[in-house]
């Protein structure tokens, strides 16, 4: 089965959607999604993920105050939906429902293409955002929580996913007053859309929509 504000979606979607995607159909909620592809496809889909996956990993892994990385040029912004319009070609002979295909188009899509210029408009707010010390604690304690439940992951699937989804929305919770108060009510609505649309994919039992909700 797996992040911006953007650094702030970058890890939303690294922490909570990565695990997800990057395991095999097996761990995903049979009961809400079912899968077409054949492995062979499943594998090109894969493939095709490695780019976009392993820059945004990078990306989250670096320093906020890493120049190579700072969004106040939209360099990473930019960077990423040039992967993911690569990711779109990889994959365009791919008719099949894939998790990961679905997962990372939801994710991507509404970012890199109508909502492009929202986006752009706030990535140096999200930029500053994603240096302060309350924001770091949202995503250490997120972090650390993601640690706890790793063992879960294939002990008890349904356990996971419901411990999943409170460090997600209590993450949100946690980051909404910084990002609002910041950057405003515009700039939230694009991580709450953004949220709801890869949940709707990859952990549809999950509501948020309390931690979502301004």
């Amino acid at each position: 089965m797996q992040q911006y504000l953007i650094f702030l979606y970058l890890y939303i979607y690294l922490q909570f959607y990565y695990p997800i995607i990057g395991l095999t159909n097996t761990l995903v909620d049979n009961d809400t999604f079912s899968t077409s592809c054949s492995q062979m496809s499943e594998n090109v889909i894969s493939r095709c993920m490695e780019p976009i996956l392993k820059y945004s990993s990078n990306v989250q892994k670096s320093s906020p105050k890493n120049a190579k990385w700072t969004l106040q040029s939209g360099h990473a912004f930019k960077e990423l939906c040039l992967l993911y319009k690569e990711f779109e070609m990889c994959t365009s002979l791919i008719t099949c429902q894939s998790l990961s295909k679905l997962g990372i188009e939801a994710s991507y899509q509404y970012m890199c293409g109508e909502g492009y210029p929202i986006f752009e408009k706030y990535s140096k707010c999200f930029s500053e955002v994603e240096t302060e010390n309350t924001y770091l604690e949202c995503k250490n304690n997120a972090s650390n929580d993601m640690e706890v439940i790793l063992e879960w992951r294939q002990k008890d699937q349904q356990r996971y996913f419901s411990e999943l989804c409170n460090i997600m929305e209590n993450y949100l919770e946690c980051c909404k007053p910084n990002v609002v108060k910041k950057c405003g009510k515009e700039a939230w609505k694009l991580v709450s859309k953004i949220t709801t649309d890869s949940l709707k994919v990859t952990m549809p039992n999950c509501n948020v929509k309390k931690a979502l909700f301004i």
